[in-house]
């Protein structure tokens, strides 16, 4: 019994006193945050016709002070291969700057030719900097490529550093989930892809290949913002303020023009970041307000599904008012917890007419949300209290037509790779498994 009373004060300490030890410094940061912000002349919001989607863009601006923003291309990937083959095309013509944040760097083939870029890049005089979380990317840093990259003049900051000397002065819980690379001044890759070979990632755990999707997005003022998302993460590993190093590459426009006259209404694209010291609530608010702003359909991809109440309430009330809701969950895990936590919520959805989908053969990871093939949410947010409240994470906010046609036709082709799941059978699935779901809801906030 003592070791239970032990472990639940240990658990005390770690959500409670832990991260208040911490919360002065965060503070600091965000004020730097927005000091930073306010010296990229980003203010143009009263220039940009915001009719569609006001309420959610508006949210974004007056929270972190982030304004939705135009750029001229994006592309999308849903082979590993081909993203890599980009990427490593992308670093070997730099010429400025790298900037990359990864949950999961795993050593293997496709990795290890991105490695290998960065290095000779950094060679060539690219200044090269890079995060990682520390249990993510726990295999990557047990190799010899950190010292190879650090060597050749690559930064690598190891985020949250995990061991037991820190276990009473940081929280354990706490990730950096961010999946971001920024090359020069002008290319941006966002997505849920980690840095990873998918044919041989996590293959002993039997769930099949990872099936992910990753954007390459090429915008000088969406690159504005993505640095100082960086260099906000870069601040809380490091206590260093980098904004500077940022106006040494003349970056910021000498007559303070943010904004250009050949405007592009159909290609906008908001940033939403969270982390310590940043609002907490930004990213759930967010979320109600784009299932909210459906009108005709709603499609929901994502690997772990386990929402707020509210969340929860806000899917069925927009299925209720007969808005086509769709849904499109792996049928199979990574995590099992998380499986059968998941499989809580289903009930309710289904009796909202919320069409379930399970994605059969491989995992699906894919993180996007739909609506109306007008506005899309695409980057590394998941559907669980982690990602939502506590995690550091990455999402864009996307109007384009284009794009949103190419996300609508792959929910489809995910669609047909599915089973349709229905309420007559889901309601006679066994006993048991309805008792185990409820057991493993109660651990939801922790999932």
């Amino acid at each position: 019994m003592k070791y239970i009373f032990f472990l639940i004060g240990f658990l005390v300490y770690q959500i409670y006193f832990s991260g208040n030890k911490r919360k002065k410094f965060y503070k600091k940061a965000y004020k730097v945050w927005l000091n930073n912000i306010k010296k990229l002349n980003l203010n143009i919001k009263k220039k940009i016709n915001k009719k569609i989607y006001k309420s959610i863009f508006d949210l974004c601006f007056n929270k972190i002070n982030i304004p939705v923003v135009n750029f001229d291309k994006i592309s999308l990937f849903t082979n590993n291969k081909k993203l890599i083959n980009s990427l490593v095309f992308d670093i070997n013509s730099s010429f400025k700057s790298i900037y990359i944040i990864f949950y999961i760097w795993e050593p293997g083939f496709l990795s290890n030719k991105v490695a290998l870029s960065l290095i000779k890049a950094s060679y060539r005089g690219v200044k090269c900097k890079i995060i990682l979380d520390s249990i993510g990317s726990l295999n990557f840093f047990k190799t010899i490529w950190p010292n190879l990259m650090i060597k050749s003049g690559i930064e690598i900051l190891e985020s949250f550093k995990f061991n037991i000397l820190n276990l009473f002065f940081i929280r354990v819980d706490l990730r950096q989930h961010k999946k971001i690379i920024l090359i020069d001044n002008y290319i941006t890759y966002i997505g849920s892809m980690n840095l990873i070979d998918p044919y041989i990632f996590k293959k002993n755990i039997g769930i099949g290949k990872w099936m992910d999707i990753m954007f390459k997005i090429n915008g000088f003022y969406l690159m504005k913002i993505m640095k100082i998302v960086f260099f906000y993460d870069w601040e809380i590993e490091t206590g260093i303020d980098i904004f500077e190093d940022y106006k040494s590459y003349n970056f910021i426009n000498k007559n303070n023009k943010f904004y250009i006259n050949k405007f592009k209404p159909n290609s906008l694209v908001q940033v939403i970041t969270s982390g310590p010291g940043l609002p907490g609530d930004l990213i759930h608010r967010s979320l109600l307000d784009i299932i909210f702003s459906s009108k005709k359909r709603l499609i929901i991809t994502t690997p772990y599904f386990i929402p707020s109440n509210f969340l929860l309430d806000a899917i069925c009330t927009v299925a209720d008012k007969g808005i086509d809701v769709r849904i499109i969950i792996p049928n199979e895990n990574d995590s099992f917890l998380v499986y059968w936590a998941s499989r809580y919520f289903l009930n309710k959805l289904l009796l909202s007419n919320v069409k379930i989908y399970f994605f059969k053969n491989n995992f699906l990871h894919t993180k996007t949300i739909l609506v109306d093939n007008n506005l899309s949410l695409i980057g590394t947010v998941n559907f669980d209290m982690r990602s939502i409240w506590l995690n550091f994470e990455i999402a864009l906010i996307i109007k384009d037509n284009i794009l949103n046609k190419k996300l609508f036709d792959l929910q489809e082709k995910y669609i047909s790779q599915s089973d349709l799941i229905s309420y007559d059978i889901w309601k006679n699935r066994p006993f048991y498994n309805k008792i185990f779901e409820k057991l493993t809801y109660l651990l939801n906030p922790l999932l």
